[in-house]
């Protein structure tokens, strides 16, 4: 829990009001406990494995957090209906996840939303699209902060802002190297000057498309991958919280992820192009790889795909444990009184 200060004294050692480790004492004295609800809206195909990643950091904190699985209408529904599902069971669908149209008449301190395994050149293209702008609709009611994660963040800056994301010619993908550029709210508290987080999309958004929309503040940039935590504040009071965030890159990424994808990337450009090379491990026994999967950048040591990759990034998922905490100072006790957001301009 984070320290109750005076702000009108600035003790010697203890953290003042600002940073996330501290809460002034008028504000303190007008919370009661209770559990943070959050609803996680989970696109994605492989549901199970971004439950654990998020749940992980979420869930470290000392706070009490209670998690939602919702899914969209059409999902639910087809699963429901019968409908057999690649990548995750639906047995585990529908013990663990509710329809939107089941949660929706209800208020939460904060909602993610993912990414999805997108197929179209635009966000708006996709078939969720008309379901999801109602969803992203509905967030400016019923949560008081909202976190958008991968296509879900090109999604959310479309619907909000009109900024498009454009597909490139090559997957932009690897651990790169960001800065902090600018931290009003102190979600990334913490934070090295520099520090590195996996990058993994096809689409992307302008840097001068972002940078020139007031509402939005660039948290995280990368010189090579362009922005990648982009933040919208809100107010409650005199001070700021992050009321819409927009994640492009993956701090929540196991070590082994983008190995993960890079397999797969090979096995289906080894369908597609099946001209290989020969690659070496350690052991002298030879890999075959597809010469058309590319490496994702600074990921494998000496860019040797038989080399177990380090992880550099463990320490910018704790964006989501700051996002919880700046949630708790913000949020009413009553959900009821979240109101709709004044957003700073």
């Amino acid at each position: 829990m984070p320290v109750i200060v005076r702000s009108e004294s600035v003790h010697p050692f203890l953290p003042s009001v600002g940073s996330l480790s501290a809460v002034e004492e008028t504000i303190a004295n007008k919370q009661d406990i209770r559990p943070l609800e959050i609803a996680i809206i989970n696109l994605m195909a492989e549901k199970q494995t971004t439950e654990r990643q998020l749940s992980c950091w979420l869930g470290y904190t000392p706070l009490q957090v209670k998690l939602t699985f919702a899914a969209t209408d059409s999902y639910i529904e087809a699963v429901r209906k019968g409908k057999q599902t690649k990548n995750t069971p639906a047995e585990h669908v529908n013990k663990f996840y509710s329809s939107w149209s089941e949660i929706k008449n209800n208020k939460y301190d904060g909602v993610i939303i993912t990414g999805v395994n997108a197929l179209k050149d635009r966000v708006e293209q996709e078939d969720i699209w008309e379901e999801i702008t109602k969803i992203l609709d509905w967030t400016e009611t019923n949560a008081l902060s909202s976190l958008f994660l991968c296509w879900g963040a090109k999604a959310a800056m479309k619907h909000f802002h009109d900024i498009n994301s454009y597909k490139q010619e090559k997957k932009l993908w690897g651990v790169y190297p960001h800065r902090v550029a600018s931290d009003k709210t102190r979600l990334l508290f913490g934070f090295a000057d520099v520090f590195f987080m996996p990058v993994s999309r096809w689409k992307t958004p302008n840097r001068k498309d972002i940078a020139t929309c007031k509402e939005l503040e660039i948290a995280a940039d990368s010189y090579e991958m362009g922005p990648n935590v982009i933040v919208e504040s809100g107010k409650r009071g005199a001070d700021l919280y992050p009321k819409r965030v927009y994640v492009l890159a993956h701090p929540e990424y196991d070590t082994d992820t983008l190995k993960k994808e890079y397999i797969r990337d090979s096995a289906v450009a080894a369908a597609e192009k099946p001209v290989q090379r020969n690659v070496r491990n350690k052991a002298g026994a030879e890999n075959k790889i597809s010469k058309s999967a590319r490496l994702p950048a600074n990921y494998f040591p000496d860019d040797n795909p038989n080399e177990e990759p380090i992880n550099l990034w463990r320490p910018c998922a704790s964006m989501y444990s700051n996002w919880v905490h700046l949630v708790y100072q913000a949020t009413p006790y009553d959900l009821a009184q979240i109101p709709k957001p004044h957003v700073v301009r």
